[in-house]
């Protein structure tokens, strides 16, 4: 059976909040899923057809930083990837998500560092090597890590109101499966790897890590 996936970076729970407050002071606009009117009876849903999509919130619970999106994998590509994935090494980090942007291809506003830290463009690197080894075709484009805040999000949008200063601490990564259901899309996390410190040969020994 196919499973949907991609690699990526869960937020602490704080992030999530303070994410959560910034989008509903600085983008009172977006509404959230909650918010949403119910289409009792589908009331004139034909002459509500041609109008534009309102922009929506990502749920909260679902804010994360993708680092490497492997679309549908059938079996034996989960289980290779679940063996190059533990052969990734890299040290745990911190950013600060202090930026926003709105991409029109995809209608997503988002957050997103400045100036992303190394050790994280090395992961996203190292997950994507990992998942080309396991024989699952990545896009090439450029890597741009991010946090999607809105959905559906217009052109005309108004650009948020002041800009985030959230800070985020990682020490893990993790395999997410993309699932569907009458209430939405959710990210449950199906495995997880540790980010290592650099650490002496001793040390690792010690530690039984190596």
């Amino acid at each position: 059976m196919n499973m949907r996936c991609f690699v990526g970076l869960d937020l602490p729970v704080q992030t999530k909040l303070a994410l959560e407050d910034w989008r509903q002071r600085a983008l009172p606009e977006v509404i959230t899923r909650d918010a949403l009117p119910m289409p009792a009876a589908k009331i004139k849903t034909k002459a509500r057809a041609n109008q534009p999509a309102r922009p929506v919130a990502v749920p909260t619970a679902n804010l994360h930083i993708t680092l490497g999106f492997l679309g549908q994998i059938n079996h034996r590509q989960h289980e290779a990837v679940m063996t190059t994935l533990s052969n990734v090494q890299q040290e745990p980090f911190a950013l600060t998500l202090d930026s926003t942007g709105l991409w029109n291809g995809p209608k997503i506003l988002f957050c997103a560092p400045e100036t992303p830290p190394a050790p994280l463009m090395d992961l996203a690197r190292q997950v994507r090597k990992a998942a080309r080894l396991a024989g699952i075709e990545m896009e090439s484009r450029e890597y741009r890590p991010h946090v999607t805040m809105v959905r559906k999000a217009p052109v005309t949008l108004p650009p948020p109101l002041f800009t985030p200063q959230i800070e985020a601490t990682f020490n893990q990564f993790h395999l997410f499966e993309s699932v569907s259901s009458p209430q939405g899309v959710s990210y449950p996390i199906r495995h997880s790897w540790p980010l290592i410190p650099h650490l002496s040969v001793r040390e690792r020994l010690k530690r039984g890590l190596a």
